[in-house]
Order: structure tokens, then sequence, then C-alpha cells
């Protein structure tokens, strides 16, 4: 049987091989990791549903449908701010654009993170992957390290 193709095959064809054949709880916690790496960099570290996020994810709970939403939302805010002005074609905002692109991005990962659904996971990683195209390596360095870690004891 192949595997269906997902996006992360696209940005990180090797994590995502190794994703794939991971243990449940090894996805997990690499998708945390993504997380954790990515939130900082992008600025939402701040944010109080982004901190209960990540908390909830330590913890090892990804049944709140509300913070999910919350997080999807927050995302949504982030895309449609940035959808606007790059519209304005305005050169000078481009650093701007570049930014609330990668909090989208930061935020929706974490939404996919908190999913109930572990087929999702990976999307998670790819998300945390895109807000920070140019400099990708810190996440997948925190991904590949999970992913290859001895089960915690």
């Amino acid at each position: 049987m192949m595997n269906a193709q997902w996006r992360l095959d696209s940005r990180a064809p090797g994590v995502a091989e190794v994703f794939r054949k991971a243990a449940p709880e090894k996805q997990r916690r690499a998708t945390l990791a993504a997380c954790e790496a990515v939130v900082p960099v992008v600025g939402l570290d701040a944010d109080d549903d982004v901190k209960a996020g990540l908390r909830a994810l330590r913890e090892g709970r990804t049944n709140d449908s509300a913070l999910r939403a919350r997080l999807s939302a927050l995302s949504a805010r982030f895309d449609d701010e940035y959808f606007r002005l790059d519209e304005e074609g305005d050169e000078a905002k481009k650093a701007e654009v570049l930014r609330l692109f990668a909090k989208a991005r930061g935020a929706s990962a974490l939404a996919f993170a908190l999913s109930d659904d572990a087929s999702q996971l990976h999307e998670a990683i790819y998300e945390a992957m895109s807000a920070v195209v140019n400099d990708q390596c810190e996440v997948a360095r925190a991904v590949e390290a999970e992913l290859q870690a001895s089960p915690p004891s």
C-alpha cells in the first residue's frame, strides 16, 4: 500500500518519512517539539491561548476543542491581516506581511497539534516549518531529535 502524499513531503521529505514510521507517542512528542521551536521564533509566546495550547500538549491533553478553535481563529486573523497588506502591494510592508504569515502558520501548527486525529499531526510540523521557511533547520532538528529519542522511562 502506498502512503498518501503529505504537504510535509514537499517541505522535508526525510522528516516526513521518519515521522510516518514513528510510533504515535513519538509523533506527538515530535509535534510538540515543532511547536515549542516555532512559537518563540514567530513571536507568539506571549499569547495566552498559545501558552495554554503548549501546556495542553505537554500534559497530553488534545481534547480541548474550544482552545483548538481559538487557535484556528488566531491563525485566520493573522492570515486575513497578511492577505490584506499583501494585496496593497506596498513593498515597504513586505516585512510585516512575512511576520504575519509566520504568526499565522505558527498558530495553525499549534491548532493541528491539538487535534485528536493523530493522522493530522504531520500538518502541524508542515505549518511550523512553513512559519520559518528561510530557517526551518531549527524545527527540523527538534522534530528529528524527538523521533530518534528513546522512549521516556
